[in-house]
């Protein structure tokens, strides 16, 4: 199976699940990709590329954001439990989740202003370090 057929698989997959592609969903689909793959492999052939190609086709290149994207693949793969299944996934991080925590969640890493940047949507723009 190819990085597409993966993707397109598990995106039809999350999309039934969540009633559309919201940020949930997309929370879902790089839990499932790390399911099935190494995280870089993931990352990189799977999830990056496949929503870059989805927002081509629907024609939304600028709501594409590479940096969003990967800290918040990081931020599932960092939380994820050996053996725990979606639901509990999803019950014990519900900040992952919730597109408005956002803020809080990237914060220390990131101010807003180098999350709305072009840079950080055409590719991964490095944290800073946390603030304390």
């Amino acid at each position: 199976m190819t990085a597409t057929d993966r993707f397109d698989r598990l995106f039809e997959r999350c999309v039934a699940e969540h009633g559309r592609f919201s940020h949930p969903a997309h929370i879902h689909l790089a839990w499932l990709l790390l399911e099935e793959a190494p995280a870089l492999e993931a990352l990189a052939t799977t999830f990056d590329t496949g929503l870059r190609a989805l927002a081509q086709r629907l024609g939304l290149t600028g709501k594409y954001n590479a940096t969003l994207t990967t800290a918040y693949f990081f931020l599932v793969l960092e939380r994820r439990a050996a053996g725990q299944g979606w639901e509990a996934f999803a019950a014990a991080n519900p900040d992952l989740l919730d597109w408005e925590a956002r803020t809080r969640l990237l914060g220390p890493y990131y101010d807003a202003a180098t999350l709305a940047s072009e840079e950080a949507r055409r590719s991964f723009v490095m944290p800073r370090r946390p603030q304390r």
